[in-house]
């Protein structure tokens, strides 16, 4: 078993099998006000092997620091994904989740997403938190005098 992706999104929601995504993708978090609570999704797709359907897999998904520290308590739960008939032996299918926002964080630096399936840490997905400065609106010009 392993994680196929893991992904930031402004949105995201897991329905039927499938995930639905507006503005995913990205790698660089903006906040106005630190520390603070950052509005963004994650999803996640694991690809459950033929021989793992059918039994429940324990899942954790911890968001770290550079240091791999914990930014914030980690979020753990279970699924299972049954055999549908006629599937061929060897095939896999994937299971989706979306852990939803949002997430706080104390300072600017480079985090990670980590999903652990079953004990075993899976490749990180690595993004920045950013301090994103307001411009002051701009002012039109004072109006002529003739």
């Amino acid at each position: 078993m392993r994680v196929d992706f893991l992904l930031l999104a402004d949105h995201a929601e897991a329905i039927g099998g499938k995930l639905y995504m507006m503005g995913g993708g990205f790698d660089r978090v903006g906040m106005i006000q630190l520390p603070g609570m950052a509005q963004f999704d994650v999803a996640v797709g694991v690809l459950v092997g033929y021989n793992e359907t059918n039994q429940q897999h324990a899942f954790e998904l911890r968001c770290e620091d550079a240091d791999n520290v914990l930014a914030f308590p980690p979020v753990q739960g279970s699924f299972e994904v049954g055999r549908p008939p006629g599937m061929a032996a060897g095939s896999e299918q994937r299971a989706i989740m979306v852990l939803r926002g949002p997430f706080p964080f104390k300072a600017q630096g480079e985090y990670s997403w980590v999903a652990v399936v079953d004990g075993e840490r899976q490749p990180p997905t690595r993004f920045r938190v950013e301090q994103a400065h307001v411009l002051a609106p701009v002012q039109p010009p004072p109006a002529s005098q003739a």
